[in-house]
C-alpha cells in the first residue's frame, strides 16, 4: 500500500467514523453507500471491519497505558476503567464492532482483547478462565457504560464561529 493510499484509506475510516459517531444505528452498508470512494479504500466488510478493530484496539490500549501509568484505581478497575472510556471516544466504532460481534473474521481479534483486558487486571498469562475473566471486565464496562446518561449534543446553538460573525456583524 503506497502513503498516498493509506492516507485515504484514514481519511475515508475517519469519515465513516464520524458518520458512525453521530448515528448509531448506522450499518457498515450504510457507510458504504455514504461515503465517496469507501469501496476503494475498503473492497469488503471484512477489510473495514478490521480497520474498526484495529482503531478500537489502539485507543483501548492507549486508555490502558495512560491510566496504568496515572491511575490509583484497582488493578481489576483499570481495564474496565480504559474500556469504558475508549467506548466514550468512539461511540460509533464501538457500535459496529458490536453488531458484528458473531464474525468468524474477527472471533481472533474479540478473543485477544478480552486476553488482553484480563492480563491487563493481573490475571495469570497462562490461566485456563484468562478468555472468562476478560468477559467479565468487559461486561462490567459495558454495564457501566450502559448505565451512563447518553448526552445527545445540542445542534440548535449556533458554533463559536457563527456567534463570532453575528457578534462582530452587530
Amino acid at each position: 500500500m503506497t502513503w498516498d493510499a493509506y492516507n485515504r484509506r484514514k481519511e475515508t475510516l475517519r469519515e465513516m467514523l464520524a458518520i458512525a459517531d453521530r448515528r448509531r444505528d448506522v450499518t457498515i452498508t450504510d457507510l458504504f453507500e455514504t461515503v465517496e470512494n469507501a469501496r476503494e479504500a475498503f473492497p469488503t466488510d471484512t477489510d473495514l471491519l478490521f480497520e474498526l478493530q484495529m482503531t478500537w484496539f489502539q485507543r483501548l490500549s492507549g486508555q490502558m497505558d495512560r491510566l496504568l501509568s496515572d491511575s490509583h484505581d484497582s488493578p481489576e478497575m483499570v481495564p474496565v476503567t480504559a474500556w469504558v472510556n475508549a467506548a466514550a471516544d468512539l461511540p460509533g466504532a464501538r457500535a459496529l464492532l458490536d453488531a458484528h460481534r458473531d464474525e468468524p473474521a474477527l472471533r481472533k481479534a474479540f478473543a485477544k482483547e478480552l486476553s488482553y483486558l484480563a492480563l491487563s487486571a493481573g490475571a495469570p498469562a497462562h490461566g485456563a478462565a484468562l478468555a472468562a475473566h476478560g468477559q467479565r471486565i468487559q461486561d462490567a464496562a459495558r454495564d457501566e457504560v450502559a448505565a451512563a446518561p447518553v448526552v445527545v449534543p445540542d445542534d440548535s446553538r449556533p458554533s463559536l464561529m457563527t456567534r463570532l460573525r453575528n457578534a462582530i456583524a452587530a
